[in-house]
């Protein structure tokens, strides 16, 4: 009777003590569960929240530059208008940046904001004086040069707070898994003082298979693998979770192979150990060892601790890589190339590459297109870049469109980078298939080298980018960088300025180039030519074109060229001339505008111009780009009744189908082939398949460049409609043109 009441209480003893160790256990495992989420909560937010706050601080930064340089400009050019333009848009970016962020920064931004927004107004109310106070703006560019300052003190400070938190990331990450770690060995400590007990009870009553069953129930249940092991590491036994490993791992005739044979050397100490993180096949996990002193078998306990180190190297590589992409992105860039340029004159060359017509398939198909494109440029130059022995090459994503590639080699020259670059540049010279598109990116490069070029990483990506200008601005694939191109960028912002002012002050001037017809020279209309005369000299369109389309002034001059051909064949008409049709050149970039249409029906309805005295010229490049966009803008220009034509036939890469769809009226033949078919048959029978082509599709066709008699001939037979050219009219001021229509008349018979 005692014996069973000994034993009836013995159960109970041990039925608390497991349903303890079951209680225990369930905590501690729903505690490290609970720190695996914190974890990767804490990953989230840095990735969702910081690093966007982190690309907003470099937003507000930039567009605070952007802010205090046009209050200089306005102080350079007196454009309040362009100053009024700048500041509503910075104002209006700053307003939609600072929502994303957190309050206490946004309220100390807001009252610097509001110091320098009392500085811009004050300035703009002296400059709009009529007598201008110049020392009074004097000194508030110095107070908004110090607010400045303040600005770039308070954003470098939330930067570092921002780069701070991940420093805390990482230290928070370290702590929840050492707690993780703590809490799993605390508790194998404690079921093991437990086990002890229950073995001590047991031995007196129970059997010793009975007390290892006890005393497996616990691991049996652990959802991390534990192994039983002898010092001379024979596996004594494994749990469930260890079983499955080790049956994964096609190991389960030697599961000692679960734990590194290093471990082993653990056997003899007296403490629980820990190792240091290895891989079981495709995960990774971590060791602990724990034994109890004078005897000769020990167990492992292995956490799975793969989720944790891929959250870390997930958040690391988002920080450092072009998300689209993959590439290593600016921020790495900039850091290799301070390790580069600190301490050594090691020479290395950067070629900067930027992809040309991205905006414009960006504005035309959208972002996901251009996204599209990007990934497989990426992917064709990272798959050309071969590291041979002794040259090491690194693709950085650079902007979107450009890309920067770091070329180190044992015998680095000019010549082996321009060999590099020629490469990366006959990528583009293929078409990118993306869907059913087929695009054809041209690429430009601006290269550098060190340290000839630059002694810092600024100096080396300003002096590639001036390059890079230069090589856009003239046509060229590739320029190497040369101290000149800091002259020449002067001169390109003193040319940007200068049309900034004649746009203000009506300086720009149209010429005109009268058409002819063919057979018998009568005069037919011409084509508006834009001139500009800076302090007396004549500026070359060659010159300021270019700029004018990089820097966006295209549009306006583009608009003034419009506005005023139609007021001038207006004021010719009401003067009973008649000037016939007027064509004028249209860029890419106003074309692609979705108010254009609206812009020329405002024009020729606030000038009384008739729609259908007007035609719009556009390059046969710029109409094969995007078709169905081009196609639908031509079709509402077609609807207000204007005249199309297109430019530069037969020098493009436009699809002939396409061509068919076009609701053009006419197709001008570049003067390339015209001006030599006398003397070279191939622009003779380039000029003959254009001449079909036209007739097939009912089109009127131009001839350019016609500068002698038997070119002019040549193209009667082969029944060209109209012809613009030296030997018939240069092309003329307003007052010569005018003379013209007035006189008007065959130049032969």
């Amino acid at each position: 009777m005692k014996l069973q009441f000994e034993g009836s209480k013995l159960f109970y003893r041990l039925l608390i003590i497991f349903i303890t160790i079951l209680i225990i256990g369930i905590i501690s495992i729903s505690t490290m569960n609970k720190s695996g989420t914190q974890v990767a909560h804490n990953m989230e937010m840095l990735v969702d929240e910081q690093l966007p706050k982190l690309d907003t601080i470099h937003s507000l930064q930039s567009l605070l530059k952007k802010l205090e340089l046009a209050l200089y400009r306005y102080y350079e050019t007196t454009d309040s208008e362009a100053f009024i333009a700048t500041k509503d848009f910075c104002h209006r970016e700053i307003d939609q940046l600072l929502t994303e962020l957190d309050g206490p920064f946004v309220s100390l931004f807001q009252q610097h904001l509001d110091d320098f927004g009392l500085v811009l107004n004050s300035f703009d109310n002296e400059m709009r004086q009529p007598a201008t106070d110049w020392n009074e703006l004097r000194t508030q560019l110095a107070e908004s040069r110090k607010i400045s300052l303040e600005f770039e003190a308070l954003l470098d400070n939330k930067e570092s707070n921002i780069n701070s938190s991940f420093t805390r990331y990482r230290t928070d990450t370290e702590n929840v898994i050492s707690d993780m770690i703590s809490t799993q060995t605390r508790f194998s400590l404690f079921t093991f003082v437990v086990i002890l007990m229950i073995a001590f009870l047991l031995r007196r009553q129970l059997k010793q298979h009975q007390i290892q069953k006890q005393l497996a129930r616990y691991p049996e249940r652990n959802p991390y693998p534990i192994l039983r092991l002898h010092q001379s590491g024979e596996a004594l036994y494994l749990n469930p979770a260890a079983k499955e490993l080790a049956k994964s791992l096609n190991i389960e005739n030697d599961p000692i192979k679960l734990i590194p044979e290093e471990y082993f050397d653990s056997a003899s100490t007296q403490v629980a150990n820990q190792r240091e993180i290895f891989p079981l096949g495709d995960r990774m996990f971590n060791a602990h060892i724990h034994h109890t002193e004078n005897a000769d078998t020990f167990y492992a306990y292995l956490i799975d601790v793969t989720e944790q180190i891929s959250a870390e190297k997930e958040l690391i590589r988002r920080s450092t890589h072009d998300l689209l992409t993959g590439l290593p992105n600016r921020r790495l860039l900039e850091s290799d190339l301070q390790q580069k340029t600190s301490g050594t004159l090691k020479p290395f060359a950067l070629i900067l590459l930027k992809m040309s017509r991205l905006e414009l398939i960006n504005s035309s198909l959208g972002h996901q297109m251009s996204d599209l494109i990007l990934i497989e440029a990426a992917e064709k130059l990272s798959a050309s870049i071969t590291n041979n022995d002794g040259d090491n090459i690194t693709l950085y994503a650079f902007e979107p469109g450009s890309w920067v590639v770091i070329f180190e080699s044992r015998e680095l020259s000019f010549d082996k980078s321009k060999q590099l670059a020629d490469k990366l540049l006959d990528l583009f010279s293929h078409p990118l298939a993306i869907n059913e598109y087929s695009f054809t990116m041209a690429g430009h490069i601006g290269m550098t080298q060190y340290p000839q070029d630059g002694t810092t990483y600024k100096e080396l990506l300003r002096n590639a980018d001036a390059a890079l200008r230069k090589s856009i601005r003239e046509g060229k694939p590739l320029q190497a960088y040369s101290e000149d191109l800091t002259k020449q960028a002067t001169h390109w912002l003193e040319l940007e300025q200068g049309m900034k002012e004649a746009l203000k002050n009506d300086d720009f001037s149209l010429n005109i180039q009268p058409k002819v017809l063919a057979e018998n020279g009568e005069f037919s209309g011409g084509e508006v030519l834009l001139r500009w005369h800076k302090n007396g000299q004549w500026i070359s369109p060659a010159q300021f074109i270019p700029i004018a389309e990089e820097s966006g002034l295209i549009l306006a001059i583009g608009e003034w060229v419009l506005k005023t051909a139609c007021q001038q064949w207006v004021k010719w008409n009401k003067q009973g001339l008649k000037p016939n049709k007027l064509a004028v050149n249209v860029s890419a970039q106003q074309f692609i505008q979705d108010n254009f249409v609206e812009l020329v029906a405002t024009t020729l309805k606030s000038t009384n111009m008739p729609a259908n005295e007007l035609e719009l010229e556009i390059t046969e490049e710029v109409a094969g780009q995007e078709p169905q966009k081009i196609i639908a803008t031509m079709q509402a220009l077609k609807e207000i009744g204007v005249q199309l034509a297109i430019d530069d036939f037969g020098t493009g890469y436009s699809s002939l189908s396409y061509l068919t769809r076009f609701p053009v009226d006419t197709l001008k033949i570049d003067r390339a082939f015209v001006s030599e078919m006398d003397t070279d048959e191939n622009n003779y029978a380039v000029v003959r398949m254009i001449m079909s082509l036209a007739k097939e599709l009912n089109l009127k066709v131009v001839a350019e460049g016609v500068e002698n008699q038997q070119q002019q001939q040549m193209l009667v037979e082969l029944g060209c409609d109209l012809i613009q050219g030296y030997y018939f009219h240069k092309p003329m001021n307003i007052n010569d043109y005018q003379n013209l229509l007035i006189d008007s008349r065959p130049l032969f018979n």
